[in-house]
């Protein structure tokens, strides 16, 4: 143990001078693509089965600032160090964002190639943001509108260049969500709903979710929570998430189905006619 703690530094000096040169090689062939949602949205789950196409690697969320459009090429490093690896030969890297790291100058930069917009239901959104913080319905209701916002904001910075996903998608239509993911990001092979884990998955809180659920390998669909939230914060995270739906729209983001921008009943009627 002792000879480890005085060979590491050396074993890291030379691990990331390898990442930097094989960035430095391959720099303008990766495709940075974010996944931008909110805490308790499905991202973690999202992550992994992105992060299980061949052509894709991402290590969850690497709390990267990204301030400037130089700020980019440190997600290849960084998820270099989270994996372990000293280089990264896939060409699709994934970072995971619920919390606001990103300017508007690197929405717009072109080297960041796509976004996936990710957004939950209000209700299970904020039993479960109670649940893994602690927090009174209140502190949830206000994490979660104000994510919202955020990303209500990215829409028209991004445009075409993201696709919204509802978590419902995700779990309620899992092909078809795929299907569209796969012809977002220009696959040359179809995304699936299995995923082998990695050394970040459930790890620890802040890496994405920590829960056992991560682990499965597949999707799961979580039981109900109990948690009691109050009609008038139900009312106020609905009005929030259609207000977030209708912005994205307007900003011309595409989305999996045209029930995202419509909401189910209004698609229903519409196919009913």
């Amino acid at each position: 143990m002792s000879l480890w703690r005085f060979a590491r530094p050396a074993a890291w000096a030379s691990f990331r001078s390898i990442s930097r040169l094989y960035l430095k090689l391959r720099r303008n062939e990766y495709r940075i693509v974010f996944i931008l949602g909110h805490v308790r949205s499905g991202s973690s789950l999202l992550a992994h089965i992105l992060a299980n196409h061949p052509d894709i690697v991402g290590a969850g969320e690497t709390h990267i600032c990204y301030q400037t459009q130089a700020d980019l090429p440190k997600l290849v490093l960084r998820t270099c160090e989270l994996l372990h690896r000293p280089f990264l030969g896939e060409t699709y890297v994934v970072d995971q964002i619920n919390h606001p790291y990103v300017s508007n100058d690197v929405l717009l930069a072109r080297q960041l190639y796509k976004s996936i917009i990710l957004i939950r239901e209000p209700e299970a959104t904020i039993r479960s943001i109670m649940t893994l913080f602690k927090c009174q319905e209140r502190e949830a209701l206000e994490i979660y509108i104000r994510r919202l916002e955020e990303l209500t904001r990215y829409g028209p910075l991004l445009g075409d260049r993201a696709l919204l996903v509802q978590y419902g998608d995700l779990i309620d239509r899992t092909d078809e969500t795929l299907t569209a993911l796969t012809r977002f990001l220009g696959l040359d092979s179809p995304l699936t709903p299995n995923y082998a884990t990695h050394r970040m998955t459930g790890r620890m809180e802040g890496n994405g979710d920590p829960s056992d659920n991560i682990k499965a390998g597949q999707i799961i669909r979580t039981a109900g929570n109990k948690v009691v939230i109050s009609d008038d914060t139900l009312v106020a995270a609905t009005r929030a998430f259609r207000s977030c739906r209708a912005g994205l729209h307007a900003g011309a983001v595409q989305a999996v189905s045209a029930a995202a921008f419509l909401g189910k009943r209004a698609a229903l009627a519409k196919s009913s006619k």
